[in-house]
């Protein structure tokens, strides 16, 4: 997308988010807030290469991972600007596995840092620390995830292919994100009601 349309809907959402926060309507500027600084973080991400460093050290996360477990696997690039390819060694021929958008973890995490930033009754330090250790938590989940895929392909066969992606790796990345999801946004803000609700009580 061109800067000329970017620029012009980031001022739009500045806007935005400042006239919900002076008036105090709290619910559009959550909303229109976190939705648009999660595509402003992805934008950037693929404008600045991040999502290509991303990329880089997940892949070679995982194959680190993957030898350490006994897993023996080797990365290499396929033509100058491609992906990394992550090769699995099998008994009959190779797997290979292509590290993309989906294996970096930007999209997740992007979406987690615009709901814990822009989260009107938090502190900034308390904004910033829980992005942090969530953002930590969301790579190490994708770790996991492409580890279990690697796993599922080593010793099933690339037959699985489509039971070690779709099934077992998206599954079980779904539920620790929304763990994640749980202990960094919806139990901090649920125990906040709870501490207003007893204050409330008690004045």
């Amino acid at each position: 997308m061109a800067l000329q349309v970017v620029i012009p809907l980031i001022v739009l959402w500045l806007g935005l988010v400042y006239f919900f926060h002076r008036h105090r309507i709290w619910l559009l500027f959550y909303l229109v807030g976190s939705v648009g600084l999660a595509f402003i973080l992805i934008f950037a991400g693929r404008e600045l290469m991040v999502e290509r460093g991303l990329e880089v050290v997940v892949a070679n996360a995982v194959h680190w991972v993957c030898n350490w477990a006994g897993i023996p696997t080797k990365l290499f690039q396929a033509a100058p600007g491609a992906l990394l390819i992550m090769v699995i060694g099998q008994d009959i021929g190779w797997t290979i596995v292509q590290i993309t958008i989906e294996c970096s973890g930007l999209l997740e995490t992007a979406a987690m840092l615009g709901m814990v930033l822009m989260y009107p009754g938090w502190r900034l330090r308390k904004r910033l620390l829980l992005a942090v250790a969530g953002a930590v938590a969301i790579f190490i989940a994708n770790i996991i995830r492409l580890f279990i895929i690697v796993e599922v392909l080593h010793y099933v066969g690339k037959d699985s292919i489509f039971i070690a992606h779709t099934i077992a790796g998206r599954a079980i990345f779904f539920v620790i994100v929304v763990l994640i999801y749980w202990y960094v946004i919806t139990r901090p803000t649920l125990k906040d009601v709870r501490r207003k609700l007893h204050e409330d009580m008690a004045a």
